[in-house]
């Protein structure tokens, strides 16, 4: 049926009643997997209308296109959120960053005292260089005081106060996130989630600031961490939608797939949990990553009381050092039901940049 979810799901009901099994790295094989991604991109777009016009215009970098459209947009309404998403997109494409941030920021100005909101905005603004980060860091940490039950704040904080160099900060984020009250049993994993942040962001702070490594250490130590000396690649999702589940897809290069009932890749890496409440962060980790190219792939479940939805992926690279990378991808989906592709992550993507303590945003 048109518009029902399970419909369009290559992967259905039936299966997703037997979730979070214990993690299998048997081989898809190369023909399941490529079945199986082909059912996936045969979904319907996540995006139509004005807004799939101006993202196939930026696509094709037609970027003065697009920012006329993009206009025209929201001048015919200026409370429309995709409008504004789109506005700041092509300004920021166009090289002007402080009106892209003035719209993104004008989704603050019409929601100040929504949580998922400004997590929103922040999403996008952070992707506009160092003032864009701190726009974002400063309505994130409003998010926070909102709503200091949402777990997928502490780590959208938490990364970008380490890209801005506030250790320190960004290290309690993290751990206050550990302990924050939340309704039990709705967000699995998140202490592992926020745990492996905190430690990641250990290695950078003592790369950066040597003489603080053995408080570094303890401070971890006291919570049962350690700072972090492995290889890493990780993939972060979360998204703005109460009660609601957003499922994360990752194929490898052999074309090994990764879901909800098929936690592991035999090349490796781990999917840790399934949320299907709401919000995230679902978390898919790799150590020493080798098969590349790996496609992300999230399916919708339903776009919300907005009308659309929204959310990021954040690919996070640690190379074992203290030198780390991340990239920002966030999404809008216009569609329930519908498939939204996060991009491919290659050898190069996120690369960390091999100076002691340099966070590469």
């Amino acid at each position: 049926a048109v518009g029902s979810s399970e419909a369009r799901d290559p992967f259905p009901a039936t299966e997703r009643s037997r979730r979070r099994p214990q993690v299998a790295v048997e081989p898809t094989g190369e023909s399941v997997g490529r079945r199986e991604l082909r059912e996936i991109e045969k979904g319907s777009p996540a995006l139509t209308g004005e807004m799939a016009e101006i993202d196939a215009l930026l696509a094709r970098g037609k970027a003065k296109s697009a920012l006329e459209k993009a206009a025209a947009w929201r001048q015919k309404d200026a409370t429309d959120l995709l409008a504004l998403v789109a506005l700041g997109r092509a300004h920021a494409m166009n090289g002007d960053g402080l009106q892209a941030a003035r719209a993104f920021g004008s989704i603050v100005d019409l929601y100040p005292s929504r949580a998922d909101m400004r997590r929103f905005a922040a999403n996008w603004l952070e992707r506009l260089g160092t003032t864009g980060l701190e726009l974002a860091a400063d309505s994130y940490r409003k998010a926070l005081e909102q709503r200091p039950d949402h777990p997928s704040i502490y780590h959208l904080l938490g990364m970008t106060l380490l890209r801005l160099g506030a250790y320190e900060e960004a290290m309690k984020v993290t751990l206050d996130g550990i302990g924050a009250r939340r309704i039990n049993g709705r967000f699995q994993a998140v202490e592992r989630i926020l745990g492996e942040d905190a430690q990641m962001i250990g290695a950078a702070w003592a790369a950066a600031e040597p003489g603080k490594r053995d408080a570094i250490a303890k401070q971890l130590r006291d919570r049962g961490l350690s700072i972090d000396t492995r290889e890493t690649m990780r993939f972060v999702l979360t998204w703005e939608t109460d009660a609601n589940d957003v499922d994360f897809h990752i194929f490898d290069g052999k074309y090994n797939h990764a879901y909800y009932s098929r936690r592991g890749l035999a090349t490796g890496g781990e999917l840790y949990a399934d949320i299907t409440t709401g919000y995230g962060p679902e978390c898919f980790t790799i150590f020493d990553p080798s098969a590349f190219p790996y496609k992300l792939k999230a399916h919708y479940y339903s776009r919300g009381p907005m009308g659309h939805g929204a959310g990021k992926v954040q690919v996070i690279r640690h190379d074992g050092k203290g030198g780390i990378g991340i990239e920002d991808r966030p999404f809008v989906i216009m569609q329930d039901g519908a498939f939204v592709d996060l991009g491919t992550v290659d050898a190069k993507t996120a690369r960390p940049v091999r100076k002691a303590g340099q966070v590469a945003k």
